[in-house]
């Protein structure tokens, strides 16, 4: 029988497997309460990197996103504005319609004036309160239009039309203090201004509404980049939950195990000790 005391290799063993043991314990359970495999260029320097430039991208999308939630409000607001003034237009033809009649008294037709200006102030009203986060696309303010990034590389823009709906221009052709219903034949020019303007308005919403569309695909589309970019964020850093749970009670039972060949290991020393009674 042979034993050493100096260098006993059975506990140097014995204790290098404890410390083996507790060290992947230990990364077993910080990969398990922060969720990642890689939350170090140490651990994995090439998914690292990787993960790094893609929440980069992630990040600049999200900017995308903010900006095109941005334009498709402003768009939004205009939209709803112009419906209302198309409707608004409409209620104006039976008045305007009406005007028309060769046999109404002065009071009637003072008071068919009266209620036309009055949905004409109103129109100019709507036009002014379609803004959005200070930006109307309708009073005539933006005559370049409003442009927005579509792509992380802020290289695509989308853009939205200015246009000017207020009375007396291009779109609305109604001219306040030349248009009126004082006379039949005053009437009659105001009711072919109105028609215009009615086919007008349609027209814009046409082109608005395509904006729009063009605005929600393209977010659409950003959305699901990210999702892309986060789900491979994922597949290079995040931890396998499931198997670092299965691994952090095998590396358990390891540990004890390994704590017991230590007192066993240490236990060798008294055995000799006893030869010597």
């Amino acid at each position: 029988m042979a034993g050493a005391i100096n260098n006993s290799t059975g506990v140097l063993d014995a204790l290098r497997y404890l410390q083996s043991s507790t060290k992947d314990l230990g990364s077993a359970e910080g990969r398990l309460s922060s969720g990642l495999r890689v939350s170090t260029a140490r651990e994995d320097v090439t998914a690292y990197h990787s993960a790094s430039l893609m929440k980069a991208q992630s990040g600049s999308l999200s900017a995308v996103t903010l900006s095109l939630s941005r334009a498709e409000s402003i768009s939004d607001t205009a939209i709803t504005a112009g419906e209302q003034i198309s409707k608004l237009l409409t209620e104006m033809a039976k008045t305007v319609g009406a005007a028309t009649s060769g046999d109404l008294s002065p009071d009637q037709r003072a008071a068919y004036e009266t209620q036309y200006q009055q949905q004409l102030a109103q129109i100019s009203n709507f036009i002014r309160n379609a803004s959005f986060d200070d930006s109307n696309t309708l009073d005539g303010s933006k005559p370049l239009g409003i442009s927005f990034i579509a792509d992380s590389e802020a290289n695509a823009s989308l853009s939205l039309k200015g246009r000017n709906f207020l009375p007396g221009g291009q779109v609305i052709t109604l001219i306040p203090g030349t248009n009126d219903l004082m006379s039949p034949t005053n009437a009659m020019q105001t009711k072919q201004a109105l028609e215009q303007s009615i086919a007008n308005i349609g027209d814009q919403l046409s082109e608005m509404v395509a904006e729009n569309k063009r605005i929600e695909a393209q977010k659409g589309f950003v959305g699901r980049l990210a999702d892309a970019l986060a789900a491979g964020v994922g597949r290079m850093v995040d931890a396998d939950l499931a198997a670092e749970s299965a691994l952090i009670q095998a590396l358990q039972v390891k540990q004890q195990l390994s704590a017991q060949s230590v007192g066993i290991a240490n236990s060798t020393p008294q055995a000799l000790l006893s030869l010597f009674r």
